[in-house]
């Protein structure tokens, strides 16, 4: 018995220093801050508490270098035609984050061979281009450069027509998703359909680099063998870093829908012992080597030597989130202000921490040292609950304040409901040991059917709610969730330490009251 109670209370004590270590230290001191959470903090606040960064992303058009390179060829041909020199062709703009760029420019010997070139209209304004399966519409704009008229500027872009029409949907609801997977994130994720453009607004973000960071990886899946592309990782479902059974070593497991685990097995069907690169638009993230036909869908990428779960991690992520149909770009990165103003916030938690206190004294003036270690277990409760948010790293928002506060209360009344079968299991004869016993286990069912019926509550509020009401429904079943571990096993452990050290001290004055 007294072996039992000592591995409680050592598990209790190390479960509390290193929560409180990981989530509540690293407030306090910049050096756990930057190893546990790369210097930003560990709770962040909302936008109603702190603002953030709202990023606005739209299609991004532009075509790779890879293509350009094709329409360079067909450029100088168009040109060669009408007995002009060749011109010098090269790039137009700078490369963005998924290598891509504006166009092309055609430098002529003169100002009139450009005009010439465009009157004759050789190069057209539509074209189509292929290389393996792939086939995509361009469209193409011709002008001569305002600044040097020998130069022409053919501006190139994807058909929009080459993307599912409901791309820009499934674009959000990946982002969504990925910034957003645990409910914790009260990250803010809308479609302008008029506008064609995605906005996000990212809470507790204040730099542009963190917001980049966090979205880098909004590019297009794609395989490829031999630098051709044979399919897209839209029916990506799933990418889990994992070990292999056999040697320990760490994996990358994916798993597609049914029309592209097709179309994965007919790949590697026909390509085994070949190189299936994986690219993020024109960034190659690996080259595993095909070794042996799959054909349920679910192939598993095996890392090279000296690579960690946490490479393997990294490249699943970058795989799940690059899942896209369409390739998008930043068109605008702002600050967003906080929703609510200070003295609003302020007054707000000052009223949550004059409830919890008068919580805390209302415990102590009626159950005396048992109310004691009531509050104990609440200031458990409290570390473990800003603990959970800490490690899905969440952000913690004035609704979500409040389900911490009701959490508390919900934790309290489990708290009162044993006391108060303790004391009536005393009053029935009962010695004090067995009356501790029988205390909590009649109050178990009543405290957990209690609960259960709030954490329905705040399941449909996840399912159906969005944004501040989501959060609020997760913080509020994490705050359930330790309330009732506090009350029922933290509790527990603390009252029966104490009436194993003076059960008659604590049969005379605590239990016998009318």
């Amino acid at each position: 018995m007294q072996r039992d109670l000592r591995r409680k209370t050592w598990f209790i004590l190390i479960l509390v220093v290193v929560v409180g270590v990981y989530a509540i230290l690293p407030i306090f001191n910049p050096t756990l801050k930057q190893w546990f959470f790369r210097g930003s903090d560990p709770i962040r606040r909302g936008l109603d508490l702190k603002g953030g960064i709202e990023i606005i992303l739209a299609p991004d058009y532009r075509v790779e270098k890879r293509v350009l390179s094709d329409l360079e060829t067909y450029v100088q041909k168009a040109v060669a035609g009408l007995g002009i020199a060749q011109p010098a062709v090269s790039l137009l703009g700078k490369a963005n984050d998924n290598n891509r760029y504006e166009g092309l420019a055609v430098q002529f010997a003169s100002a009139a061979e450009a005009r010439e070139v465009l009157a004759a209209g050789v190069i057209k304004s539509n074209l189509t281009w292929r290389s393996g399966i792939e086939e995509k519409k361009l469209k193409l704009e011709i002008g001569v450069d305002q600044g040097d008229p020998s130069v022409l500027k053919v501006a190139v872009q994807e058909d929009p027509d080459n993307f599912p029409a409901d791309a820009l949907a499934q674009a959000k609801a990946i982002i969504e998703n990925r910034i957003n997977s645990s409910g914790l994130a009260e990250t803010v994720v809308r479609l302008d359909q008029t506008k064609g453009r995605i906005e996000v607004q990212l809470p507790g973000v204040r730099s542009q680099a963190e917001a980049e960071r966090l979205l880098k990886s909004t590019g297009r899946l794609n395989f490829r063998l031999d630098g051709k592309i044979v399919m897209y990782g839209d029916d990506l479902e799933e990418a889990k870093a994992d070990f292999d059974p056999q040697t320990g070593a760490p994996v990358i497991n994916l798993r597609f829908g049914r029309a592209g685990a097709k179309l994965f097995e007919q790949i590697t069907t026909e390509h085994v012992g070949e190189i299936l690169a994986i690219y993020l638009d024109e960034e190659m993230l690996m080259a595993p080597k095909i070794a042996e036909p799959i054909p349920n869908g679910e192939p598993q990428i095996r890392m090279g030597s000296g690579a960690t779960i946490q490479d393997a991690k990294d490249y699943a992520v970058l795989m799940q989130a690059g899942a896209l149909p369409i390739s998008l770009r930043s068109v605008m990165v702002t600050q967003v202000a906080p929703t609510l103003g200070t003295e609003t916030v302020k007054l707000s938690l000052f009223a949550g921490i004059i409830g919890i206190i008068l919580v805390f004294l209302f415990m102590i003036l009626a159950y005396g040292r048992m109310g004691v270690v009531a509050d104990l277990a609440l200031v458990i409760y409290t570390v473990l609950v800003l603990g959970a948010i800490a490690v899905f790293r969440g952000v913690l928002t004035l609704p979500g304040i409040a389900g911490l506060i009701l959490g508390i209360g919900m934790a309290v009344d489990a708290n009162v409901i044993i006391f108060e079968r303790i004391k009536d299991e005393v009053r029935m004869g009962r010695g004090i040991h067995s009356a501790l016993e029988a205390g909590f286990d009649r109050a178990y069912v009543t405290i957990l059917d209690a609960n259960i019926t709030t954490l329905i509550a705040a399941v449909v509020l996840y399912c159906f709610g969005s944004g501040p009401v989501k959060g609020f429904a997760v913080t509020l079943s994490v705050s359930i969730l330790a309330s009732m571990f506090t009350a029922l096993f933290v509790s527990k452990t603390f009252l029966t330490i104490w009436v194993n050290k003076a059960p008659n001290r604590f049969l005379a004055k605590y239990m016998v009251r009318g």
